[in-house]
Parts: C-alpha cells; sequence; structure tokens
C-alpha cells in the first residue's frame, strides 16, 4: 500500500517546482549586503547555553553575533568590522546531514564541535524515529576553498552518474559497485562549496557553486542548495547527483526532508549499483532509505547506450529490503519493437530469491506436441521454497508438476511430484491417469549421525520414455528407492537400510530383477596400528531380501568377516600381510525340495600386498618435474568350497579393471567367494610438477597370473581356466586446460580379438566459456559407442552448442543436438534442435528447444542450464 505522502505525490501531472518546493526566502534590502558574505574561512563553536542570557531577542540574533564574534577575532580581523557584518545576519538552521572537504566554514547557532581547515568528518547527534519530525540542533559545517581575489564562481559541469561503475561486466554484477566517494566516519553534516556567495535570511541558507552535502554514506551535488531552517528542507538545482548505498540518481531539480529522510527528483536517471540496472524516470520518490517509487520510468540491465531490451512502466518500485523491484502497466520492448504487456511484473533486483510467476519454457516435439510449461515460484521462507508448474503438451493435455526444498541446520531435502490425468496418447485399455514421485534428503541429525533418503516412483514404465527430455532419464532401467541411517565413531561404524527398486525396462525378465533388502544392518569396526603394529577389522552384516516373484527363493542371510594385517611402510616401500576369515550362514525360503533351508559357509584368506617406490628428477616440457616409478605385487589364496547350494541375491562378477586387480574377492555381494592362488604384477609411474606437487601424468599397467582354475561361478558360468587375466592398464593426464583419461583391457592370446574393454575420454574446459569432450567405450559384443559434445564460442557474442551420441554397434544415432546461442551481456537467446532415441529400433523423437532469456527479469523457453549441465560433461550454470 502507497503511504499517504506518496498518494499525494504521485499527481497525473507532476506539480510544477513552485508547487512542490517551498521558493527561497528573498533578503530585505537592508540586510542583503551584510547576508552576502565575502568571508576567509572560520569556525565559531556555539552552544545551546549561549541563548539563555539574552532569551527576549529575535531568536539566533545574539548567539549568532557571539559566535561569529568569536570567530573573527580567531581569523584577525578588527572586532568592530566583524559586529558591523553580522547586526543583521540570522543564524543558520540546523541540518541532519554532514559532508565537508578543505575550505572556509561558516557558523551555525547550532555547531556543538570545532572543524578546522580541510576536515572531512563530523558528527550528528543521533536520526528521528520512522514518521518523527526533529528538532534538534544537529551539527551542520558548510565550507568553501578560499578564491583568489577576483576569481568567480564556478557552475557545475555534466553529472557523470557511471563514474568509477565498470559496465563491462555482464548482469549480475560479479560484486557491488562500492560508493564513489569516501564517506565521513561521523553523521555530522557537510556541506561544501566552490563559490564564496552564501545568502542568509531568518529561515533559510542559500549556496552557489559545485555545492556538495554529505552525510555519512549519502552524497548530494548540485549547482545551488537552498537550505529551510524551519522545516528542515533543501531544495537543489541544477547538474544534481544523488548517491547512497545500492542507488545513484541524477536529476533537473530535487527537494529532501533531512529529518524524514525522504526526497522528490524531476527528470531522473538511475543507476541499481548492486546488480547493473539503469534507467530513467520523470519522477523519483524517496521514501525511506529502503524504499524509492519511480514514475513514468524505462529500466534495463542492459550497458548506457544500448537499450537491447527495455521495460517502460507508469511506476516502478524499487524495494532494498526485500530486493525486489515491483512495475506497473509495463511494456517490454525488444530491439524497440515492444511484444508484452505486463499490467504487473516484479523482479529481483540483488541476488536474493522472490516469490512471483517465472517466464514460460517453450518447446516442440513429435512425441508430445508444442510443450509449454508456466512455473510459479513461492518463496516461503530464507530456507525454503516450493515451484508449481502447469505444463501443456497438445498431443497429451496437461500436467501439473511441483517442487519443494528446504535447507535446515543439519538436513535438506527435496520433493517433486508430476500427474497427467487422462493422457491422449495412451490408448484407452490402459490406464491414462499417470504421475511420477521424487523425494530426495539428507542430514546429520547429531554428531557421527547421518541419514540419506532417495525415493523415485512412476506411474508406468513408459513414463519416462514419453515425458522425459535426456539420455539420461530415458535410458534408466530401475528406479532405486533407499532409506539409510548410520552412526560413525572413532573406530567403529553402524548402518541401517532398507532398498526396494521398481524396474521400467519391459526386457528385463522377472528372474533377472534384483532382489531389495528390507532391511539390511552393517557393522565394521577397524582399529589400525595396535600392539606390534598390527590392524584389527571385523566387517559383519545382517540382510533379509525379498522379491517380486513370490516363487523366487527369498529370505536372510548373515555375515562375519574378522581379519588381522600388518601394514610395514618406509619411504621407499610397504609390506602388508593379511589374513581373514568369513563365515556366513542363512535362513531360506521357498527352497526346492531336498535342499538345505540353513546352509552355511566358512573360509579363510590370506593377502600379501608389497610395493616400492623410485623417483627421480627431470624436465618435461621445460617444466622441473619428479618422475615416479611404483612397482606392486599382490599375493591373494583362498582355497576352494562349493558354493552351488547358495543363493545369488546380489553376487556378480565385479567389473574388471586395474583397481579389481588387488580385489580379495572378485564377486560382488557375500553369496560367492572366489577360490583364489594367484600373483598380480602391476607397474605404476607419475609425474609431478616440482614446483606446485601437481599430479601431470599417471600411467599404470597390471596382470594377474593364476597358478589354479577358478571354479566357483556366478549363475551357469564354466570353470574359469586361463593362466592369467587380460592386461589392465590405465592413464590419466591433466595439462593446463586438457584432461586425458583411458583405460584399456588387452589380451595378446586372443589374436585379433585382443582388445576386450576399452575407454577414452578427452576433454579441454577453460573453467570459463569453452568446453569440448570426446568419448569412445568399447566392450566387445555389447557397446561399441562414440559421444562428442562442446561448447565453443564464435566471436564475442555468438556460440554453438551440441552433442552426438552414435552407437557403433547399432549403428544408430542414440542422441543428436544442435544449437546456437546469442549472449549479449544483457538478453540471451538459445536455439537446439534435439533428436532422441529412447529404444533401439523405435522411431527417434525429434524435438526444437527455445531459450529466450531477458538478464534481470527472467527467461522462458526449455533449452536451459539444465539441459546443458546434464548433456555437456563439464558445463556449470554461471560459468
Amino acid at each position: 500500500m502507497q503511504s499517504p505522502q506518496y498518494q499525494n505525490r504521485a499527481q497525473a501531472h507532476p506539480p510544477q517546482p513552485d508547487e512542490q518546493y517551498p521558493a527561497p526566502t528573498p533578503p530585505t534590502a537592508a540586510s542583503e549586503t551584510a547576508n552576502r558574505q565575502e568571508t576567509t574561512g572560520f569556525v565559531a563553536p556555539v552552544t545551546e547555553a549561549g541563548r539563555g542570557a539574552d532569551a527576549t531577542k529575535p531568536e539566533g540574533s545574539n548567539a549568532t553575533a557571539a559566535a561569529v564574534e568569536t570567530a573573527i577575532k580567531q581569523s584577525g580581523q578588527t572586532e568592530e568590522a566583524d559586529r558591523a557584518a553580522v547586526t543583521t545576519a540570522p543564524a543558520p538552521s540546523p541540518m541532519a546531514e554532514t559532508g565537508s572537504t578543505a575550505g572556509e566554514q561558516v557558523p551555525a547557532e547550532s555547531i556543538t564541535s570545532t572543524a578546522t581547515a580541510g576536515s572531512t568528518d563530523r558528527g550528528r547527534a543521533r536520526q528521528p524515529a520512522t514518521g518523527e519530525r526533529s528538532h534538534s540542533t544537529a551539527p551542520i559545517a558548510i565550507t568553501r576553498p578560499t578564491r583568489t581575489e577576483g576569481e568567480t564562481a564556478t557552475t557545475a559541469t555534466a553529472v557523470d552518474i557511471d563514474r568509477g561503475l565498470d559496465w563491462n561486466q555482464c548482469f549480475p554484477w560479479s560484486t557491488p559497485a562500492p560508493l564513489s566517494f569516501s564517506p565521513p566516519p561521523t553523521t555530522e553534516l557537510l556541506i561544501d562549496a566552490d563559490s564564496s556567495v552564501m545568502e542568509q535570511t531568518l529561515d533559510q541558507i542559500s549556496i552557489e557553486g559545485n555545492v556538495a552535502v554529505r552525510q555519512a554514506d549519502s552524497l548530494l551535488e548540485a549547482d545551488t542548495v537552498h537550505y529551510q531552517r524551519a522545516a528542515e528542507t533543501l531544495n537543489a538545482e541544477g547538474s544534481i547527483y544523488y548517491e547512497r548505498p545500492g542507488l545513484r540518481l541524477t536529476a533537473a531539480q530535487a527537494h529532501f526532508d533531512l529529518a524524514m529522510e525522504q526526497g522528490e527528483l524531476q527528470q531522473v536517471s538511475y543507476r541499481l549499483t548492486d546488480s547493473g540496472g539503469r534507467g530513467e524516470a520523470e519522477l523519483a520518490v524517496i521514501e525511506s532509505r529502503d524504499l524509492t517509487h519511480l514514475k513514468q520510468i524505462d529500466y534495463t540491465t542492459c550497458k548506457p547506450g544500448d537499450n537491447g531490451w527495455l521495460l517502460q512502466a507508469e511506476e516502478l518500485d524499487i524495494d532494498k529490503a526485500t530486493g525486489v523491484g515491483t512495475a506497473r502497466h509495463a511494456k517490454l520492448h525488444f530491439k524497440g519493437v515492444p511484444f508484452l504487456y505486463l499490467p504487473y511484473a516484479s523482479f529481483p533486483i540483488d541476488d536474493r530469491r522472490k516469490s512471483g510467476f517465472l517466464f514460460p519454457r517453450i518447446g516442440e516435439s513429435e512425441r508430445n506436441g508444442l510443450d509449454i510449461a508456466v512455473p510459479y515460484y513461492f518463496n516461503i521462507a530464507p530456507n525454503m521454497d516450493a515451484t508449481l508448474t502447469a505444463r501443456t503438451l497438445s498431443k497429451r493435455g496437461v500436467l501439473l508438476g511441483g517442487e519443494f526444498n528446504y535447507l535446515q541446520e543439519r538436513h535438506d531435502g527435496r520433493v517433486r511430484a508430476e500427474f497427467l490425468p487422462n493422457d491422449h496418447e495412451v490408448r484407452d485399455d490402459v490406464n491414462q491417469n499417470r504421475g511420477a514421485f521424487s523425494y530426495q534428503a539428507s542430514g546429520r541429525p547429531a554428531a557421527g549421525w547421518r541419514f540419506d533418503a532417495d525415493v523415485n516412483y512412476v506411474s508406468d514404465n513408459d513414463y519416462l520414455d514419453d515425458l522425459g527430455d535426456s539420455l539420461a532419464v530415458t535410458s534408466a532401467r530401475h528406479l532405486e528407492r533407499l532409506g539409510q541411517l548410520s552412526y560413525t565413531g572413532s573406530d567403529w561404524s553402524i548402518l541401517g537400510k532398507a532398498q526396494y527398486y521398481q524396474t521400467i525396462d519391459d526386457s528385463i525378465s522377472i528372474n533377472d530383477k534384483p532382489y531389495s533388502r528390507i532391511p539390511q544392518l552393517l557393522f565394521d569396526f577397524n582399529r589400525p596400528r595396535q600392539a606390534y603394529g598390527l590392524t584389527y577389522q571385523l566387517q559383519s552384516e545382517y540382510v533379509y531380501f525379498i522379491h517380486t516373484d513370490n516363487d523366487r527363493v527369498y529370505g536372510q542371510r548373515f555375515d562375519i568377516q574378522p581379519s588381522l594385517s600388518l601394514p610395514l611402510t618406509r619411504e621407499w616401500g610397504f609390506l602388508t600381510p593379511k589374513v581373514s576369515l568369513k563365515y556366513t550362514k542363512y535362513a531360506l525360503e521357498n527352497q526346492a525340495a531336498g535342499n538345505d533351508e540353513a546352509p552355511d559357509r566358512l573360509l579363510p584368506s590370506f593377502s600379501l600386498d608389497t610395493g616400492l617406490f623410485f623417483e627421480r628428477t627431470g624436465n618435461w616440457f621445460s617444466e622441473a618435474i619428479v618422475q615416479t616409478l611404483e612397482p606392486r605385487l599382490f599375493y591373494l589364496y583362498t582355497p576352494y568350497e562349493e558354493q552351488s547350494d547358495l543363493p545369488e541375491f546380489d553376487s556378480s562378477d565385479v567389473t574388471f579393471s586395474f583397481a579389481s586387480l588387488f580385489r580379495e574377492n572378485r564377486f560382488s555381494g557375500n553369496d560367492r567367494v572366489g577360490d583364489a592362488n594367484q600373483l598380480t604384477a602391476a607397474l605404476t609411474t607419475r609425474i609431478l610438477s616440482d614446483s606446485s606437487g601437481a599430479e601431470l601424468l599417471s600411467a599404470s599397467i597390471g596382470q594377474t597370473y593364476y597358478f589354479l582354475d577358478r571354479k566357483v561361478q556366478t549363475g551357469s558360468n564354466p570353470t574359469d581356466n586361463g593362466n592369467h587375466s587380460s592386461l589392465a592398464a590405465e592413464l590419466s593426464s591433466r595439462i593446463g586446460h586438457w584432461s586425458l583419461n583411458a583405460a584399456l583391457q588387452w589380451d595378446p592370446d586372443k589374436g585379433s580379438k585382443n582388445t576386450e574393454k576399452g575407454a577414452f575420454t578427452l576433454r579441454y574446459d577453460d573453467h570459463d566459456e569453452r568446453i569440448f569432450n570426446a568419448g569412445y567405450n568399447f566392450t566387445r559384443g555389447i557397446v561399441e559407442q562414440t559421444d562428442l559434445s562442446a561448447l565453443w564460442p564464435i566471436g564475442d557474442r555468438w556460440g554453438l552448442v551440441g552433442r552426438w551420441t552414435y552407437s557403433h554397434h547399432f549403428d544408430e544415432t542414440v542422441l543428436a543436438f544442435a544449437g546456437i546461442e546469442y549472449d549479449d551481456c544483457c538478453w540471451r537467446v538459445r536455439l537446439i534442435g534435439q533428436q532422441l532415441l529412447t529404444d533401439i529400433g523405435a522411431k527417434p523423437d525429434n524435438s526444437i528447444l527455445l531459450q529466450f532469456q531477458l538478464k534481470g527479469l527472467g527467461g522462458w523457453g526449455r533449452a536451459d542450464n539444465e539441459f546443458l549441465e546434464s548433456n555437456i560433461a563439464g558445463y556449470r550454470a554461471n560459468r
């Protein structure tokens, strides 16, 4: 609601100057000569007690005469001349602001401290409360530099509102612009002027010539300033410049109520120096330090001289307390062309969040037709927000979605839900009401405690294919529902978990669907370097498995594995012998007739891990480096035990890699323990920067040699009787903006098919504007895929984005999109064409994604940053 004062001032036609401001009081002819003073600088300390001796005389006459008399004596002038000069000079009225530069000072009745030439610091007793008019005698000091004889008063030049502002940075500015002046450390009002011309009457002080009025963190500059004593108001004329933190104004005329900290300015240019907004206005009404009303305004975040986009409105409220700008009856212009009328619009003027409609997201696809989403954002609290979205799909109907985020001191979370009633593209014999739900949360409720939750649900298996828009979403095969609570002590930890999967891939048979763990309990104990350097460890688990197929075996499993190791470490190498004993017990249901319902297993294991460290210094591409050479041997022995009578709840072959060469069990889970009598030999070399210690390159290669056949297998796999594993190699390097990662599995005994698996990733990322990714994935007989993506500028404003994922195995493009964007610092447009394959052999879905953003107001479209973050590795918003 507007204040009564604002309602009175916001007329259809701004009042004329003589209606807004009281006219300066003209001096009488008899006193004009006395009132116009051409003095050298002086200071007159006078206290309010000086009035008591002559209370019957006109207010200010006796006290001021005494004050000026004292000051003139101090300046060395004759007492008679001084008294003649002040007999008709009334005292100036107190003011409530400060500002000073070196120069002369004229006494005021309320001066309570002595000012010296060159002073810039003054103090004010207190600020009036809101709505209160102060009648205190606050300090005032008026200064001017001394003029030589014959010098005339100067006139202010054109006002530079952009002094010190960096318009080369784009919206939003990374840091608020500092004040263009140095505020005095106290709150006394200081008035500086180039001219020696000062007029005094009973109720007014008039000062001319590059006048600067300063108080604390506020500055007013003008050609002429008139101060009204009784009303405690200040009128300014000519080349007006006003500045305070976060706001700058220039104007033709200005009026300020000093006690109320309010003001009005006409024909205004303004700058929001916290963020980079700017514009023009016919009238600016300063209601308080936080609230400013503007009438008939223009607003943009573009650089001066470039109105790429422009908001024109009848009214604009700038509220620094809430960080919100509110416009009424506004029109949006782009490149001078109006394209949108907004009866009401609000937008942020700083980095704080605010409630309101976000700009719509627009896209089009063959699968869904025209896709328009209109979100509304709720800024519930500083640690809590929500978004409700109505998404219209021309081929399917209206999808309603919501998202709720919260951040507490010890936990945070996100809830998302969608509902699409009566999907027009779904057959009548299938449920046409579709939806999705997800909840993620994590927290630390107390010292040592942690909880995590990840719950996901969709109404049908095709939901993500139909309504998702990225490869990562449409490639999902299972949706996890997880809740876990853990506690970590000094040398032990415990974890409780419930885990369930929703399988959404129709190609997965019911027998291949994963078991759920409801519940799973884990207890681990680790006490390193005890007596004789020994390390004691214990790993234990209890879990209850269930399956969606009621005919499958289900039940309980208990597993415990104590171990004892002796780590011996030196600068030149290490040696770690280790022994362990693993016991597993089951309680099963739905066992086939004749099979044990409570089988168990007890197996010992021994390992010996040893390695050496060598290093040398050298030069690499003209940089001093340290190169290491690290040979390593790992021996493992685990006896064979028949395990075909045990179920396979969660065990599978571990993906082979360089790291897996040093595992004590070649299977994941606890249902299978692999028999082993083997030795792994590996070699690693690293190149480190001698100056920074950063790793420039790391390369490793290793192989396992088997002394016995591996009889224990999963499923119906036969015994593995090979005498060695494939060679496993890894390479990683980071030099400047380039990074390289590669992995290879190679078996020299397999002839032309000796390469079993490979992965290669090359990335260029300058952490500013340029990203290039090239990847290749190969698993013989299963996957062969190339993936290229890039974000690359062409020129100062234009940029290209794109990704291409191609399956050589199926000879099909899985995902492809290409787009172009134009970024003009204050606005951006991005257009992307996409082709997405949801199923091998199916018809790809083609879509167009458009994003148009007016920086500082918002944007619309679906080619947003979230889309790029999920599709271009290394991309981050606000890079």
